[in-house]
């Protein structure tokens, strides 16, 4: 019985798919990291944001490098997506079970942070994209404009950051063997972003930050760990 044990054991950690992790236990250092992160965005707003779109625009170019990052969180929600779909399949509902619904919580969450937090923001883009929307580049108009409703006025936070950043956090739960590339898909999408100066470096570390808060909370959500000591 022991050896099966022992088996088992070295089976679970030889394996890239972990089923059912324990959730992150929200311990003051995470507190901590937050906060920090909710400074480096002020602190983005208030002294990088304007010169480094200046800068951006000058001397970067938008590129199909540049759009293959940007696109990354589709890949993720394609990552997502087969997990959530296998775990219909009866053979695979047990071991997939609790990261189907954890997923599925975060993109439900994710959409209704980012369109929520987008219109009450309303802040502009840094370049102009949608119908001569005001930006700094086009009008030197940059600011907040809450509760605005209009697409030209949606650039804080970056849903790009946000969904990429929540969905790498989470499928690194269950795949912790994979971190580095997790990692470069978050580091990936905000080069992306930034390389084709679609968001202000605030937008994206907003996202960013609110993507792996959403992926922390739903980590607590249908664990079946819930009750272990962290």
């Amino acid at each position: 019985m022991l050896n099966t044990s022992i088996a088992k054991d070295c089976r679970d950690k030889e394996m890239i798919f972990k089923p059912n992790p324990a959730p992150i236990p929200f311990k003051r250092s995470f507190v901590l990291a937050y906060l920090i992160a909710g400074l480096c965005v002020m602190l983005a707003i208030g002294l990088i944001d304007r010169p480094l779109a200046s800068w951006l625009h000058q001397h970067s170019q938008p590129n199909m490098l540049f759009k293959l990052f940007s696109d990354i969180p589709v890949l993720l929600e394609a990552i997502a997506g087969a997990i959530i779909i296998g775990s219909l399949y009866r053979p695979w509902q047990e071991r997939l079970k609790q990261a189907a619904l954890q997923l599925v919580s975060l993109l439900i969450l994710a959409i209704c942070v980012r369109v929520g937090a987008k219109m009450l923001f309303g802040r502009t883009w840094p370049e102009t994209w949608i119908n001569d929307n005001p930006s700094w580049i086009s009008h030197g108009v940059e600011g907040f404009y809450p509760l605005t409703l209009e697409k030209g006025f949606h650039s804080f936070p970056s849903g790009h950051a946000l969904f990429s950043f929540a969905l790498a956090s989470m499928l690194w739960r269950y795949f912790p063997k994979l971190a580095p590339v997790w990692i470069t898909a978050m580091l990936a999408t905000i080069t992306g972003q930034l390389g084709q100066n679609y968001h202000y470096l605030g937008d994206l570390l907003a996202g960013a930050t609110l993507g792996c808060l959403l992926a922390h909370t739903c980590s607590h959500l249908f664990s079946s760990n819930s009750g272990s000591k962290h």
